[in-house]
C-alpha cells in the first residue's frame, strides 16, 4: 500500500488517433486509474474533443493543450505517455525527465534503441524512472504460472522457441510497409525470454519482399514512425550462451489465421503462450517436446489465477502501476517492471534483424550501431 499519494499527468496524441494512430495507446490512459495512492490530476491533448473525453474516461480534472505546460504547471510525479505511435514518446519522455516526473509509457518505447539511451540519460540525470508498460509484466497467468513452469522443468530442459506471424495481405509484415512484429508485438515475447535466458548472443535474419530477398531499392519510409522499414517477410533466429535458441517469423499473409502465440519446446515437453494478452486461456500444455500431428488429445489448459476475462490489459496496468509507485518508494515491487535497459536491449534485437540481412552473415550483441541500420544502407 503506497504510503503516499502520487500526482500523475497523462499525456495523449488524439490527433494521431486515426488508422495506425497513436491516442491512448493500449489503454495506458487507464493505467493508474481508480488505483490506490494515485491521483490523476490532468489530461494534455491537442485535440480538445479527444482531451474532453480522455477527461471524461480518467477523472482528470484539467486539461492541457501542450503537455510542456501540463508538467511544468501540475507537477506531477508520473507522466503517463500514452500515444502508440514510437515517435511520439521521446520528446515527452525527456521533458516529463526534466521536470521531475517519471515516466510511464505505452511500448515500443521508441523507434530505436538510440533514442532510448536519450531517453534514460534524461531520468538517470533527473533521478527519475522510466517504466515501458509490457503487459505480461503485470499478467499472473504469465509471471507467476508460465514462468515458474518453464523454469523448474515442467517441460524439462527449454531448448527452443518459435514465434511465428501471419499477418493481412497489404498490411505488410516482416520487417517493412507497416509491420509491427518485430518493434511492437515481439517485444512481447523478447522480454519473456530475457526472464528466462537474459540476453542473447547473436542473431541471424532474412528480409524477404515476396520471397526474394530486398536490397537498399526496397527501403522505404514506414508508417507508425517506425523510420525506415523493408519488405514484407522476415526470419530472425537469435541464440543464447547455454544453448537455447529462439526463432521469430513474420510473414505477410491473408490473415485468414492470425498467429500471436510463442511455443517453448524442451526435452519433456512443449508450452505454449498465446499474447500478448488474448481473452482466452493464457497457458497450454503438451506432455511431449514434438506433439503428434493429429489425435494428439493430450494438450491441456493449465489453470491460472485470475481465470480469463475481458479485462486482462487494464488490469495488468493496475498491478504495474501499484508495482512503479512502490519502486519510487524505495520498496520491494509485487511485480518486476520493464525500464530503459530492457527495452533498449528489445528494440536492439530487433534492429539486430537488419544489420544482419544487410551484413549477410550473424551478428553479435551488442550492436555498435544505435540508430537503424536502414538509414545508411546503400547499394
Amino acid at each position: 500500500m503506497p504510503s503516499r499519494t502520487f500526482r500523475v499527468g497523462i499525456i495523449g496524441d488524439t490527433l494521431a488517433d486515426e488508422p495506425g494512430g497513436g491516442g491512448y495507446g493500449h489503454q495506458v490512459d487507464m493505467a493508474f486509474v481508480g488505483v490506490e495512492g494515485a491521483e490523476i490530476v490532468a489530461i494534455a491533448d491537442e485535440d480538445e474533443e479527444g482531451r474532453s473525453k480522455a477527461m471524461a474516461r480518467t477523472g482528470a480534472p484539467r486539461g492541457y493543450a501542450d503537455y510542456n505546460e501540463m508538467l511544468q504547471t501540475e507537477k506531477p510525479d508520473i507522466a503517463v505517455v500514452a500515444s502508440r505511435l514510437p515517435g511520439d514518446h521521446l520528446e515527452p519522455v525527456v521533458a516529463a525527465a526534466q521536470n521531475g516526473a517519471s515516466a510511464y509509457m505505452e511500448k515500443p518505447c521508441a523507434a530505436t534503441h538510440g533514442e532510448v539511451d536519450q531517453m534514460m540519460a534524461a531520468h538517470d540525470a533527473a533521478g527519475t524512472i522510466m517504466v515501458v508498460a509490457h503487459p505480461w509484466r503485470g499478467h499472473p497467468p504469465v509471471q507467476k504460472y508460465a514462468i515458474p513452469w518453464l523454469k523448474e522443468g515442467k517441460i524439462g530442459e527449454v531448448r527452443y522457441a518459435r514465434r511465428m506471424a501471419n499477418q493481412p495481405a497489404g498490411k505488410g509484415l516482416g520487417f517493412g510497409n507497416g509491420d509491427e512484429m518485430m518493434l511492437d508485438r515481439n517485444p512481447h515475447m523478447f522480454d519473456l525470454i530475457w526472464q528466462l535466458f537474459g540476453a542473447p548472443v547473436w542473431c541471424h535474419a532474412h528480409i524477404t519482399q515476396d520471397g526474394r530477398s530486398v536490397t537498399p531499392a526496397d527501403v522505404v519510409e514506414g508508417p507508425e514512425n517506425y523510420g525506415l522499414v523493408a519488405g514484407n517477410g522476415i526470419k530472425a533466429y537469435y541464440a543464447w550462451e547455454n544453448g537455447f535458441a529462439a526463432d521469430f517469423e513474420s510473414i505477410e499473409g491473408e490473415g485468414k489465421d492470425r498467429t500471436w502465440r510463442i511455443d517453448f519446446h524442451g526435452t519433456e515437453g512443449t508450452i505454449s503462450i498465446p499474447g500478448a494478452i488474448g481473452p482466452g486461456p493464457d497457458v497450454y500444455y503438451n506432455p511431449s517436446s514434438q506433439p503428434r500431428l493429429v489425435g494428439d488429445d493430450r494438450w491441456e489448459i493449465l489453470p491460472t489465477e485470475p481465470p480469463p476475462d475481458d479485462y486482462k490489459w487494464v488490469n495488468s496496468h493496475h498491478r504495474m502501476a501499484r508495482s512503479m509507485m512502490d519502486i519510487l518508494e524505495g520498496k520491494e515491487p509485487e511485480y518486476e517492471l520493464v525500464q530503459g535497459p530492457q527495452a533498449r536491449l528489445y528494440l536492439e534485437m530487433a534492429m539486430a534483424a537488419h544489420v544482419s540481412h544487410i551484413a549477410g552473415t550473424r551478428i553479435y550483441f551488442p550492436l555498435e550501431e544505435t540508430n537503424n541500420p536502414f538509414d545508411t544502407w546503400t547499394a
